[in-house]
């Protein structure tokens, strides 16, 4: 192998390390999404680092590492590894827009949103962030619940169901509460029932 070879297959054998690290598949994509500003395609690496935009009629699903997500249209989703130069998805910062994920259990991983962070582990969920509030649905499973700090006051919440319970948090606190009741809205069962098949696992919701 001469010298150009060499260095061709180096490269080839580097590019995919990250990525493998957390294998990543693209199951659908629609409409316009981006990764790192540029058009996503269905073979995009996806992995620790990076940003996912949805355009106007944007769609996207795929599975990261035993996780798996879909973003609706108008959304901004960053991949955030907690180590330095780490490859491990740990948080997901949705900065704008809707998400669906499940996640593998196991290993703690984060939603932080516009106004709430999400602590999770073995859970699926879906938010929706504005800056106004987040809705945040525990759609199985539990979660941990944070309202973002302002001056002294943070509100914590645990919520645990195998059939979606939902929670506002609010930007401005309401009658002095932060965290509120909400309803089940904008998303399925059968949608995050989808996210774990694609995932390799079995339907949350079935007795």
């Amino acid at each position: 192998m001469n010298r150009r070879h060499f260095l061709a297959a180096g490269a080839g054998a580097l590019l995919p390390l990250a990525a493998a690290a957390q294998s990543a598949a693209v199951h659908e994509l629609s409409g316009e999404v981006r990764l790192n500003g540029f058009r996503m395609a269905r073979n995009s690496a996806v992995f620790a680092g990076q940003t996912l935009e949805t355009g106007p009629d944007g769609v996207v699903w795929l599975t990261l590492g035993g996780d798996a997500y879909f973003l609706r249209p108008g959304s901004t989703l960053r991949l955030v590894a907690n180590e330095a130069r780490g490859t491990l998805v740990d948080v997901l910062r949705l900065v704008s827009g809707a998400l669906g994920a499940t996640f593998a259990p196991g290993r703690p991983r984060s939603v932080v949103a516009r106004t709430a962070t999400i602590g999770i582990r073995g859970t699926g969920v879906y938010v929706e962030t504005s800056r106004e509030e987040t809705y945040a649905c525990t759609c199985f499973g539990t979660t941990e619940k944070y309202s973002n700090a302002s001056g002294t006051m943070m509100e914590r919440l645990q919520v645990s169901t195998q059939n979606h319970l939902a929670r506002r948090i609010l930007a401005d606190p309401q009658m002095g509460m932060r965290v509120l009741e909400a309803p089940f809205q904008n998303h399925t069962s059968e949608e995050i029932a989808r996210l774990e098949r694609l995932a390799g696992r079995p339907n949350p919701f079935r007795s």
